[in-house]
């Protein structure tokens, strides 16, 4: 985590990495049976909550869904929903993050709500993933 210098305030970067590192943790140590989908939910959450975000970001979790589809028992319907979902968070969250980066429109308001929207949206995504996860059973090891 990238802590801050200004004023002091040096605990505030360690604040906000909190979130990752608690989910992170609390993923491997309850889904590590089901690697695929562990590393996917740590993967997302860590970006979800990751104090910088940009586009490439996304890309880190994409090439895990080929591996995690077979893990998942879900319907197309509810396939096309997620990705629906995650679609309309990400072109929401792109869109008035080009506004206000390019064209210089002050929308810093819908930004925040877009963000909201963006991380409710995730965090919606991840639960889902772990509804409709195939459960596995870890080997003993003798």
């Amino acid at each position: 985590a990238v802590v801050s210098t200004q004023s002091g305030h040096y605990g505030r970067g360690f604040l906000c990495f909190i979130p990752q590192a608690a989910l992170s943790s609390l993923f491997a140590i309850k889904q590590y049976a089901n690697l695929e989908l562990c590393l996917t939910l740590q993967t997302v959450s860590f970006v979800m909550f990751n104090k910088v975000s940009t586009s490439q970001y996304f890309l880190w979790y994409l090439w895990l869904l080929p591996l995690l589809y077979p893990c998942l028992n879900l319907s197309l319907v509810r396939a096309c929903s997620l990705v629906g979902v995650w679609f309309a968070g990400q072109g929401l969250w792109l869109l008035t993050g080009y506004l206000v980066e390019f064209e210089c429109a002050n929308y810093f308001l819908l930004m925040h709500f877009a963000s909201l929207f963006f991380l409710l949206s995730q965090s919606w995504i991840v639960c889902s993933l772990i509804r409709s996860s195939r459960t596995v059973t870890p080997k003993k090891m003798d």
